[in-house]
């Protein structure tokens, strides 16, 4: 009869993705890049409770070892690395417009690149001291293995907690940005710190060498896949053919940049980015809808399958109070290193950040969310022999932090917005309206903007205006309206370039 394995995890995992997002759509109402995973993990609770609770039944017996090892033979990072994400990137890198890109390329580029191993230098210095009072010491290498893992932001993720909230274009773009180039620099210094930890030579010019090669033929690679793609869609096709073009270049690009020692992720956004700003020119707008609705279909479909992994991951965990606590500081030593990373990494580039919008470092640092990259990353390499002693703590970690990250920044991100972007609906009372009332104290220069658009419908930004207080020392004088000061310490009451941050 054969082999049913592979068919029997698909109808399993169907089946958990149905009620997760079911579940999170009806009831919870969170962005799926977060509701999911929790029910998933929710999921794996109450099953285990359930086994323990039915231990020694007659009738009804749950077998959580077998559960347990379907789960270890799932191949995460073959499922997300080595296959779906380059159809996710390539997705967002259709609707990413290049004119965004040369805009905010270099904060893009900050971003994704030396912000990122200023964040993993940071979380393992942070880390290790913590280690260290525990009585638990980890190497330093190790942490900054576990950093670098970290210091990927999730394109999934992104995409899920903006369509949830209303951010000003600009702040978006470099989010997404961010997330569609920071991989690629992600991997290259994880598997660079790997090499050192296995035994490697470690010399800064040759992996800057290798991250050049890696960068620069990714690009070739997207660049050639892109401009065949254009030629083949310029001919009559079906909407099928059309579809099945997309795919290859997604795919195609991926495979070739991998069997070439280059950037997959990077190939695959350059061959997006090219084809999705000039297939405008060869196919009609009514086609375009129809892919773009299409890949948008299937992203749904992977991020319920992934997310819905991430929580059933739960099962190879052995969770103590400890690695609970101790991944709880993870997530807080690395928002704290994302931070200063972003900050200092800033600082090197005055010019970018000398009119600045009040809270662009705030809102980027906050938004980095987490997700199946880095999870994929820590799994793959958890039975390397150098590393195995700390297996649990890398995995474990790793693990907290991505659904913190998720459920604290991903929710927390509109709050944060608030503070620094005028919502007339910003949460006043309760728990919403004292969590608003302290993220506020991040807003140091007090004043807020206002998004609105111009008569083209273009997004402008500016600065909000309260309602103006009324002076009245004497109850019997007459009032005196006196409108809030809108203007800075500079004397700047609308920002100079608009574009710079």
């Amino acid at each position: 009869m054969g082999n049913f394995f592979l068919l029997q995890v698909l109808v399993a995992v169907c089946s958990l993705s149905v009620i997760t997002t079911m579940f999170n759509k009806r009831i919870l109402g969170f962005p799926q890049a977060i509701g999911v995973p929790i029910v998933s993990a929710v999921l794996v609770f109450i099953l285990q409770w359930s086994a323990s609770l039915l231990n020694g039944s007659e009738f009804i017996t749950i077998n959580i070892h077998h559960i347990e090892e379907a789960v270890k033979r799932i191949d995460f990072y073959d499922f997300l690395i080595n296959g779906v994400i380059c159809f996710i990137l390539t997705a967002s890198a259709l609707k990413f417009q290049v004119s965004d890109l040369k805009n905010y390329w270099r904060q893009i580029g900050i971003l994704a690149s030396l912000a990122l191993g200023l964040c993993a230098v940071f979380f393992a210095g942070l880390m290790f001291g913590f280690q260290w009072l525990s009585g638990h010491i980890i190497p330093i290498g190790v942490l900054l293995l576990l950093g670098a893992g970290l210091g990927a932001t999730d394109p999934i993720g992104i995409k899920g907690v903006l369509s949830s909230v209303k951010a000003p274009h600009h702040l978006m773009i470099k989010l997404e940005g961010e997330s569609l180039f920071n991989d690629a620099v992600c991997i290259a210094l994880f598997m660079t710190i790997l090499g050192v930890i296995k035994g490697s030579e470690f010399s800064v010019l040759g992996m800057l060498k290798t991250l050049g090669y890696e960068v620069l033929v990714a690009g070739m690679i997207g660049w050639l896949f892109g401009q065949l793609v254009i030629r083949v869609l310029a001919g009559k096709h079906e909407m099928e053919s059309l579809i099945l073009t997309t795919a290859f270049l997604a795919s195609g690009s991926y495979l070739v940049a991998l069997y070439a020692h280059a950037s997959a992720p990077i190939a695959c956004v350059v061959g997006g980015l090219i084809v999705g700003n000039k297939w405008h020119d060869i196919r009609s707008e009514d086609e375009i809808h129809e892919i773009n609705h299409f890949w948008h279909a299937i992203e749904g479909v992977i991020n319920a399958f992934l997310f819905t992994l991430i929580g059933l991951e739960l099962f190879i965990l052995d969770l103590s109070v400890s690695l609970i606590f101790g991944g709880i500081l993870a997530f807080v030593c690395l928002h704290i290193a994302r931070f200063f990373g972003n900050f200092v990494s800033f600082a090197l580039f005055p010019q970018l950040k000398k009119y600045s919008y009040n809270g662009s470092l705030t809102i980027l640092s906050w938004g980095g969310v987490r997700g199946g990259i880095s999870l994929a990353l820590i799994l793959s390499v958890a039975n390397v022999p150098q590393l195995q002693p700390y297996s649990a703590y890398l995995v474990g970690y790793t693990f907290i932090v991505v659904l913190l990250s998720g459920v604290v920044c991903g929710l927390g991100l509109p709050n944060v917005m608030n503070a620094f972007y005028h919502n007339p609906n910003a949460p006043t009372t309760g728990f919403a309206g004292w969590y608003q009332r302290v993220v506020n104290h991040f807003n140091r220069k007090g004043f807020k903007y206002v998004i609105g658009e111009d008569e083209y419908g273009n997004e402008v930004i500016s600065r909000y205006q309260p309602a103006p207080k009324i002076i009245q020392d004497d109850p019997c004088a007459v009032g005196i309206a006196v409108p809030q000061p809108s203007v800075d310490a500079d004397g700047h009451d609308e920002l100079k370039d608009p574009k710079s941050f």
